[in-house]
């Protein structure tokens, strides 16, 4: 579905992505761990045309995607659901408004449809309740289910998080995760950055650790936690298990 060709891209000082070559299959959940400023959130920002590497290719559905062609990226990005760190919602709007959006606009599907499909995926993350409040009046753990239920009315192919539950307060870390359990249920092809090694462990299908711009080893959950092969793996399992 997503094949990354030696991916290279370079800040000041950094290099993000360093020869990073990756495929990811329909169906799958990939979860992408490793130390802060590994390049994990840069590689995953690149699949979605937001970060344009400096060397290297994306291909979804065997075609290769042109990062400065930003026509086609618009298209690219109408099957991907992308869920940040910091929620990104409109707070001047309402749930519903920041729901149904995205759908008229970009997919011109009626406001009815738009609406009925949102308060049907508001229903299922338990925040119907809250359709028609602004969505500054919600915490943090209810925005994230909101940016996802917002990601998910534009019907995607793939979704891609961001360390979703990193913004939040412990206690609301669970319910944005059981959302995400849920969709790894229902075989949603999703890719994952995340320091949660408990949800790593349970719903991943394959665990790919990076350091310093590298891929630098991936597996199972079962085999990734249990028998580590890098010592640069090892290392850093011994510090967040």
């Amino acid at each position: 579905m997503i094949k990354i060709s030696h991916l290279k891209k370079k800040f000041p000082n950094v290099i993000a992505l360093d020869d990073v070559c990756l495929e990811v299959e329909k169906n799958e959940v990939l979860c992408l761990i490793g130390p802060s400023g590994s390049g994990k959130s840069t590689l995953l920002r690149s699949i979605n045309g937001l970060e344009i590497p400096d060397e290297g290719s994306i291909a979804i559905d065997d075609e290769i995607i042109d990062p400065h062609d930003e026509k086609k990226m618009c298209k690219v990005r109408t099957k991907m659901g992308f869920v940040f760190q910091h929620f990104n919602l409109f707070p001047h709007l309402t749930v519903l408004e920041n729901l149904t959006l995205g759908p008229i606009k970009v997919l011109g599907i009626s406001e009815e449809e738009a609406r009925n499909e949102a308060m049907a995926l508001l229903d299922r993350v338990g925040l119907k309740a809250k359709a028609n409040e602004h969505v500054n009046k919600l915490s943090g753990g209810q925005k994230q289910r909101v940016a996802i239920v917002r990601a998910l009315c534009m019907k995607p192919e793939v979704m891609l998080f961001d360390e979703p539950t990193s913004a939040l307060d412990p206690e609301m870390v669970k319910e944005v995760l059981d959302v995400m359990r849920e969709l790894a249920k229902e075989n949603m092809t999703m890719i994952v950055v995340t320091h949660e090694m408990g949800f790593a462990k349970e719903v991943a299908t394959r665990i790919v650790f990076m350091d310093e711009g590298k891929i630098i080893e991936e597996n199972t959950p079962k085999e990734f936690f249990a028998n580590p092969i890098n010592e640069r793996t090892k290392d850093f399992l011994s510090k967040v298990l």
